[in-house]
C-alpha cells in the first residue's frame, strides 16, 4: 500500500503534518505533498511567502526527502526520489510550473481514505496492507542494531599494538644507555609534527583580511542598489572570487574584483531590464563618490 500525508512549513524551519485538503494550498502556506505512489515530494510555495520561509522550507522538504517520516513502527517516504517546487506565482507563467502543478492537482483530485489525522491513501483496502507493510519497513531498523558491534572489536586492535612495545621495555631495562638514546629522538620529533599545523593556521589566516574596506564598502554600494528594487536576494561568492546577486525568479547582477576596482561585464545585468541595470549602477557611482 502506497501512503501520502500533507506538511506545513511553520516558522522557525519546523514542518508539521496537517489534515489532507487542497485547501492547504494558499499564497501565505508553505506546502510539502509526500506521495509514495508517484515517489515524489511536491513543494508548494504560496505567493506571499519572501525568499527566507521559502528557502527554509526547501531544506524541510530535502530532509524528508532523505529520511521520510515515522509513522508508528513504519516510515513513509524512504523511497522518494523527486523533489517537485511549485512556485504559485509561477503558475500560468511557466510552462514546467504549469505542468508540476496540474500533476499536483490530479493527485489532491484523487479519491482518499484516511488511516489517522493525517495519513491517506488512494487504495481500497487499507487495513491488512498496511500490516504487511509496516514488517519489512521496520526490518531494516533491526539491521542497523548490529552495526554498532564490530566497532567495539576494532578497539582491541590498538591494545593487542600496544602490548607489543611492552617486552621492548623490558629489554630496554637491560641497555639503558642504548634505550635512552631512542626516547629523546621520539620526544624531538613530535614538537616538530605540532608545528606544521600552526604554520597552516597563519596561512588559511591570511586570506580573511584579503579585501581592503573600501573594496568591500563598494560591495556594499552595489547590495544597496539592488536593495533599492528587490526586497528578497541572495548574494553568493564564486570560486573565481566574483560575486552573485540573485532573487527568487533568477540573477539580478554579477561583478568582480580586480586592481581594487570593481567590473561588470556586458552579461552581468542580463537577468533584468534596462532601467533597473541603469539605476542600480547609477546609485553605485554616487556613493562611490563618498570614499
Amino acid at each position: 500500500m502506497e501512503f501520502a500525508i500533507m506538511f506545513q512549513v511553520l516558522e522557525g524551519g519546523v514542518s508539521e503534518p496537517i489534515k489532507w485538503s487542497k485547501d492547504n494550498l494558499t499564497p501565505d502556506n508553505n506546502i510539502i505533498i509526500l506521495d509514495e505512489g508517484s515517489s515524489s515530494l511536491f513543494l508548494w510555495y504560496g505567493a506571499n511567502q519572501g525568499l527566507v520561509s521559502r528557502r527554509t522550507a526547501l531544506r524541510q522538504a530535502e530532509s524528508l526527502k532523505g529520511h521520510g517520516f515515522s509513522v508508528g513502527k513504519s516510515i513513509v517516504g524512504r523511497d522518494i526520489r523527486d523533489l517537485k517546487e511549485i512556485d504559485q506565482r509561477k503558475i500560468g507563467r511557466v510552462l514546467e510550473t504549469d505542468e508540476l502543478n496540474d500533476e499536483l492537482q490530479t493527485l489532491l483530485n484523487k479519491k482518499f481514505k484516511p488511516l489517522d489525522d493525517y495519513t491517506v491513501t488512494f487504495e481500497l483496502e487499507a487495513e491488512i496492507p498496511s500490516a504487511v507493510k509496516l514488517v519489512p519497513k521496520s526490518q531494516p531498523e533491526r539491521k542497523i542494531a548490529p552495526e554498532p558491534v564490530p566497532e567495539p572489536i576494532s578497539k582491541p586492535e590498538p591494545i593487542k599494538k600496544v602490548a607489543i612495545p611492552q617486552p621492548k621495555m623490558i629489554h630496554a631495562s637491560e641497555y639503558d644507555t642504548v634505550v635512552e638514546t631512542p626516547k629523546v629522538a621520539e620526544t624531538i620529533e613530535k614538537p616538530i609534527e605540532k608545528s606544521a599545523p600552526v604554520s597552516v593556521q597563519k596561512q588559511t589566516s591570511f586570506p580573511e583580511s584579503e579585501l581592503a574596506l573600501d573594496i568591500q564598502a563598494k560591495i556594499g554600494f552595489v547590495i544597496i542598489g539592488v536593495l533599492d528594487h528587490y526586497d528578497d536576494i541572495w548574494i553568493s561568492k564564486k570560486e573565481n572570487g566574483g560575486y552573485s546577486v540573485e532573487h527568487m525568479d533568477g540573477k539580478v547582477c554579477e561583478f568582480s574584483i580586480s586592481e581594487g576596482m570593481i567590473k561588470f561585464t556586458s552579461d552581468s545585468f542580463s537577468g533584468i531590464s534596462t532601467n533597473v541595470k541603469t539605476e542600480i549602477q547609477k546609485k553605485f557611482v554616487e556613493l562611490s563618490k563618498f570614499l
